[in-house]
């Protein structure tokens, strides 16, 4: 396949976004936007292979964020309840997009 390349201008925040979600399913940023854009089937993603290669969200990396995350969660005791992280996710791309919500004691 001979790919054009081409250049697009994003904001810096959705451009964290797709680092991230690209991250944590062991993609670059093309092959996550290919799969959005690209064929009728999406490909599948091996997650077993993933994981016995300490790749996406096994990477090392990803997995020391996360622990450090919950250790922070469980001497503070603050985060965000789930009705709240959802409604945000869905407002993601609408006019009426919302802030990202705040952690607070729960």
């Amino acid at each position: 396949m001979n790919a054009k390349l081409r250049t697009i201008e994003l904001d810096s925040e959705t451009i964290q976004r797709l680092e991230a979600s690209a991250s944590a399913r062991g993609l670059s940023v093309a092959e996550l936007l290919a799969e959005f854009v690209g064929e009728d089937e999406p490909p599948a993603t091996d997650w077993e292979a993933m994981r016995r290669a300490g790749r996406g969200p096994w990477a090392p990396e990803v997995l020391a964020e996360d622990a450090r995350r919950l250790a922070d969660f469980q001497t503070l005791d603050e985060g965000v309840p789930w009705a709240e992280v959802k409604a945000w996710m869905e407002s993601w791309g609408s006019p009426n997009e919302l802030s990202t919500p705040k952690p607070r004691k729960i």
